[in-house]
C-alpha cells in the first residue's frame, strides 16, 4: 500500500478514480486478508499464508502494474481451531448480515453455531469489526473489476464450506458402508455448488475407482466418508483463494512496460508451539532458507564495507552455518525426499515414515535429534530437529495424508460438469478420474511421476522460485 500510493502521479492524486491501479493494488489487501488471515492466540489478524508481491515501474518510474504469489495456506483452519483461535475472517463477515443478500444467497442461517466448520474456537474478537471488514471486502472487489456473479459465486463457495460441516453420514447396519443421515445440507450444498446434491452424496459414500481399464464402484464407511466431505471443503476454500490471487493478479496486469520492481516478502515467521504438524514443519524450513539469504547477503554486504575502509579482517559466511538443517531437509533421502516417497507407497503409514527418518537420520545427521519426552497434556513427538531460531519437536501424525492430498475424484468430475462457473474454474486443473486437467485455479502442488502430485513437492518448487528471485534483487 505504501509503494502504491507513493507512486501516484500527483495530477491523478486530484482527480483519483475509484478503480485507479493505485487503488487496485491496495484493495488486495482487504480479500487477501478476509480469505487469509484469522485469529491466532497470539495474533487477531494473523496472515496464515505466504506472499510476495511485486510493485512494478516503468522507465520514467512510474507505477506500472503489480503480481502477487502466495505460499501454503494453512487448510487445517478451515474445518479445525484451537478453543483461543477462528477460522479465516470471510466466514463471520458473511454472518455480520452488513450486506444483507449474502445470507440468503448461501442459504445461510442467523447462528453461527449452526455451522461447527467455524465455530470450534472464538465467532467474535474484541479488535475486529467484522460488520465494518465485510463492506470492505464487499467493495474491495468491485474496485478490483469483480463482477456481481463472480462475487455471488465466490460467497456462495464460502457458504458452502460453512455447510459442508453439516453433512451427516451413519453407518448401515453391520456393512462397512456409509449412508447419508439426512438430504437437507446436501439438497443445500447442491444448489450452491451447481450439482446435484443427492448425487454428490452417492458418490461420497459410493465412489467409483479405476481397476485396470475398468471403473468399479467402492464402498466407504462413515469415517472414509467423513473425512473426504472436510478434504472437499479444504480443497475448496484454498482452490478459491487461489483463483481469487489469480484474478487479482489478472486486475493488476496493466500492459504497461516494466522495468523495475520492488518486492515486499510477507511469510509466517518460525513456529514452535505445544504440537508442532506439517504446517509447521513447511514454516520452519522456508524460514531456515530465508535467513541463510538474509545471513549471507548483510554479513557480505558489512565485510564488504569493511573491505573498503582497508580493515583486517578475516572473512565468514554466515550463510554456511545453517547449511546442515537446510541439508537435512533438501539432499536426496532427505526429510523432503523420504516424504515424498512415503507419500507414493499406499502402505506406508505414520510408523514407517518414523522408522525411515530415523533409520536414515538419528545419529547422522547432528540436526535430527530423539525430543523430550512431553509435559503434561502434550501429544508426544516424534523427532526434533534444530533449528536457528531453536530446538523443534514435531509429531507428524497424518502429514502422508496432507501431503497426497487426496480428493474424490468421482465428486471432483461431477464439480467440474456443474452449473457454478467458479466451482468449475477452480478444479479445472484436477485430474478426476479422467486424468486430465488443464491450468485452472487451482495450481500450487507439484506432479510427481503419473501425475502424482504432492503438497511438499509443490512447495518446495514453489520456494525455488522465491530464492531465485531472492537472489537476483538488490536486498
Amino acid at each position: 500500500a505504501y509503494f502504491a500510493n507513493v507512486a501516484v502521479n500527483p495530477k491523478k492524486k486530484e482527480t483519483e478514480q475509484k478503480q485507479s491501479l493505485e487503488d487496485q493494488i491496495v484493495q488486495t489487501n482487504p480479500v487477501l486478508e478476509a480469505f487469509g488471515n484469522a485469529k491466532t492466540v497470539r495474533n487477531d489478524n494473523s496472515s496464515r499464508f505466504g506472499k510476495f508481491i511485486r510493485i512494478h515501474f516503468g522507465p520514467s518510474g512510474k507505477l506500472s502494474g503489480a503480481d502477487i504469489e502466495t505460499y501454503l495456506l494453512e487448510k487445517a483452519r478451515v474445518i479445525s481451531q484451537q478453543s483461543l483461535e477462528r477460522s479465516y475472517h470471510i466466514f463471520y463477515q458473511i454472518m455480520s448480515d452488513k450486506v444483507p443478500t449474502l445470507k440468503p444467497i448461501g442459504l445461510l442461517s442467523n447462528d453461527i453455531y449452526d455451522y461447527h466448520y467455524v465455530s470450534q474456537g472464538k465467532v467474535t474478537v474484541a479488535s475486529i469489526d467484522d460488520a465494518e471488514e465485510m463492506e470492505f471486502t464487499d467493495t474491495a472487489f468491485d474496485v478490483l473489476g469483480f463482477s456481481q456473479q463472480e462475487k455471488d459465486d465466490v460467497y456462495r463457495v464460502t457458504a458452502a464450506v460453512m455447510h459442508f460441516g453439516e453433512a451427516k453420514f451413519k453407518q448401515r447396519g453391520r456393512e462397512e458402508q456409509a449412508e447419508p443421515d439426512g438430504v437437507e445440507v446436501g439438497e443445500t450444498l447442491g444448489k450452491l455448488l451447481g450439482v446435484d446434491g443427492m448425487d454428490m452424496y452417492k458418490n461420497l459414500t459410493k465412489p467409483k475407482i479405476k481397476v485396470g481399464n475398468e471403473f468399479v464402484t467402492q464402498g466407504r464407511n462413515k469415517d472414509q466418508v467423513s473425512y473426504s466431505v472436510g478434504a472437499m471443503a479444504k480443497a475448496m476454500f484454498d482452490r478459491t483463494f487461489k483463483w481469487l490471487v489469480k484474478k487479482c493478479n489478472v486486475t493488476l496486469e496493466t500492459g504497461l512496460k516494466r522495468c523495475h520492481f520492488i518486492g515486499v516478502l510477507d511469510i509466517a515467521g518460525f513456529e514452535i508451539f505445544d504440537f508442532n504438524g506439517f504446517e509447521q514443519i513447511c514454516i520452519n524450513f522456508c524460514n531456515e532458507k530465508l535467513q541463510q539469504f538474509f545471513n549471507h547477503h548483510m554479513f557480505v554486504l558489512e565485510q564488504e564495507e569493511y573491505k573498503r575502509e582497508d580493515i583486517d579482517w578475516v572473512f565468514v559466511d554466515f550463510g554456511i552455518d545453517l547449511q546442515s538443517c537446510i541439508e537435512l531437509f533438501e539432499k536426496p533421502l532427505g526429510l523432503l525426499s523420504i516424504l515424498e516417497e512415503e507419500s507414493m507407497f499406499p502402505k506406508a503409514t505414520d510408523k514407517s515414515f518414523t522408522e525411515k527418518l530415523n533409520a536414515n537420520h538419528l545419529g547422522k545427521s547432528p540436526n535430527f535429534i530423539k525430543p523430550k519426552p512431553p509435559k503434561p497434556g502434550q501429544v508426544e513427538a516424534h523427532f526434533a530437529i534444530v533449528h536457528y531460531a531453536g530446538t523443534v519437536a514435531y509429531n507428524l501424525s497424518g502429514w502422508l495424508e496432507k501431503n497426497k492430498d487426496p480428493l474424490n475424484d468421482t465428486v471432483v468430475d461431477q464439480f467440474k460438469k456443474g452449473t457454478n462457473e467458479l466451482v468449475q474454474l477452480i478444479f479445472a486443473d484436477h485430474p478426476g478420474q479422467s486424468g486430465g486437467g488443464d491450468a485452472g485455479g487451482g495450481k500450487g502442488r507439484g506432479k510427481k511421476s503419473g501425475g502424482f502430485s504432492t503438497v511438499s513437492s509443490g512447495y518446495r518448487d514453489q520456494l525455488n522460485n522465491l530464492m531465485r528471485t531472492l537472489n537476483s534483487t538488490s536486498p
